[in-house]
């Protein structure tokens, strides 16, 4: 568990096994919403990819990791501007992060 997000959750829950749960829902949410983003991206589904990035930003917001929501609200910006290449780029930004989980 990253450190952040161990401190965050202790902080807001006082129990470890609930911080481990949590983060472990929000660990493997990332790893389904990667896949889920490269296909709106593929597609060319803007709305979709905004709704998925929103969904990884506020989920790495609730388990504490600053680091991810970044990289997801630039996501949502992109987006909204159809960007394919700084879309693609954040995305691999946020996979490589995920692999910190």
């Amino acid at each position: 568990m990253k450190e952040c997000c161990r401190e965050y959750l202790l902080n807001q829950f006082g129990d470890e096994d609930v911080s481990n749960e949590i983060y472990n829902e929000y660990a493997n949410s990332v790893t389904e919403k990667i896949g889920e983003a490269k296909a709106a991206l593929s597609s060319g589904q803007w709305q979709l990819l905004d709704r998925v990035a929103h969904t990884i930003k506020g989920n790495a917001l609730a388990a504490g990791d600053v680091e991810m929501s970044e990289p997801a609200i630039a996501l949502r910006r992109a987006a909204a501007l159809n960007d394919t290449d700084g879309s693609t780029a954040l995305i691999a930004k946020i996979e490589e992060l995920s692999k910190l989980l």
